[in-house]
This record gives C-alpha cells, structure tokens and sequence, in this order.
C-alpha cells in the first residue's frame, strides 16, 4: 500500500467517526431517528470526497 493510499483510508475513517459523532449528537438532543441519519449521510457526502479533511473538491482536485 502505498503513503498516498495511507492517508486517503485515514481520511475516510475520519469521515465515518465524524458521522458517527453527529448521529450520535443528534439522538442525545431528541431529534427524530431519520434526521439523525440524513444528518450523518450529509457529513459522510462532505467528508469523503475530501479525503475527509474538509476541503479540496470531488472533481479537478490536485493530486499529490
């Protein structure tokens, strides 16, 4: 595997506790079960496509 691939998977599990983090914030609040999902899969949608760090974009993004 190499260095680059290393920091995309580390990205992505950042993405997946991140979701984690806000599915489970939500339901601590009371919010209905399906928002608490739509709210995860929206931070999942921002994050991975990132490489979990928030910023860059899905397409044209520089490569390293």
């Amino acid at each position: 595997m190499s260095p680059k691939g290393g920091r995309h998977l580390f990205g992505i599990l950042i993405a997946v506790l991140a979701a984690a983090l806000v599915f489970w914030l939500c339901s601590a609040i009371g919010l209905p079960y399906i928002v608490a999902v739509v709210a995860a899969i929206l931070v999942l949608l921002a994050g991975i496509p990132t490489g979990g760090y928030g910023f860059g974009g899905r397409f044209g993004a520089r490569r390293y």
